[in-house]
C-alpha cells in the first residue's frame, strides 16, 4: 500500500532538515537499510501486456533512443522476449527510426528495428510523450535500472519539483512502507520511488502497471 502525496510530504516535513537529509542518505545511498521484502514480490517487475522478440543476438539496450546513447544492457540470443512500455522518435536503424523504451528483461532504449513488431511504431503501443506528468517532492532523486534501491542508477535528477513523464508502475522494493515504483521516460528512462513524487497516492489511479 502506498502513502498519498500529503502524508509523503509531512513526513519529509516533519522530520526537519537534517534528519530528513539523513533519510534520503539512508534510502538513496544506503538501499540495503530499506525495510525487508519477500525478494521475489519486491524486485521482480511485472511483464508489460506488450511482449515482443529480438531478431538478433546482443541487441543493446540504451539510455537514450539513439545510437549514441551509453548501453545499459546486453540482451541474449535472437528470441529473447522483451516487454514494451511505449515508442519514441531517435536515430535511424537502416531507415527506421523508432525506438521502444523496454521494462524488461531490462529498462531502456532498443532500437526497433531488432524487434518483431511487424511494423513500426507497432499498433497498440503509446507514445512515450504520451506519459503522466508528475513532480519530484526532494533534490537529487535517483533514477535506477530497475524497482528497487540496489538497482544501478543510471541519472540523478534536479531539485524537488523537477518535473518527469512516468508511463506505468511497478512492485518494488520498499520505501518507507512505500513499494510502487514508477517508470518515467523524460527527463530520462527508468525507474523512480513512488514515494518521491506528487502522485497523489501509490499506485496513482490513472496510470497502469508495466
Amino acid at each position: 500500500m502506498g502513502w498519498p502525496t500529503g502524508i509523503k510530504r509531512l513526513a519529509l516535513a516533519a522530520a526537519g532538515a537534517p534528519l530528513a537529509a539523513a533519510m534520503i542518505t539512508v534510502m538513496l545511498a544506503s538501499p540495503s537499510a530499506a525495510a525487508p521484502q519477500p525478494a521475489r514480490a519486491a524486485l521482480e517487475v511485472q511483464a508489460s501486456s506488450h511482449v515482443y522478440s529480438t531478431l538478433i543476438g546482443g541487441l543493446h539496450v540504451r539510455k537514450a533512443p539513439t545510437t549514441a546513447a551509453p548501453i545499459l544492457a546486453v540482451l541474449g540470443p535472437a528470441g529473447t522476449k522483451v516487454s514494451v512500455g511505449c515508442w519514441a522518435r531517435g536515430s535511424s536503424v537502416f531507415g527506421d527510426s523508432i525506438w521502444y523504451l523496454i521494462t524488461a528483461p531490462h529498462a531502456g532504449f532498443v532500437a526497433g528495428f531488432y524487434l518483431n513488431t511487424g511494423r513500426d511504431p507497432a499498433a497498440g503501443i503509446p507514445s512515450c510523450t504520451a506519459g503522466h506528468v508528475f513532480e519530484t517532492v526532494i533534490k537529487g532523486l535517483h533514477v535506477r535500472k530497475a524497482p528497487t534501491t540496489t538497482a544501478a542508477i543510471l541519472a540523478v535528477l534536479g531539485p524537488a519539483g523537477t518535473k518527469v513523464t512516468v508511463k506505468c508502475w511497478a512492485v518494488g522494493s520498499s520505501v518507507f512502507g512505500d513499494n510502487v515504483w514508477y517508470l518515467i521516460t523524460a527527463p530520462h528512462a527508468g525507474f523512480v520511488a513512488g514515494f518521491y513524487l506528487n502522485t497523489g497516492h501509490d499506485p496513482n489511479a490513472a496510470i497502469h502497471r508495466c
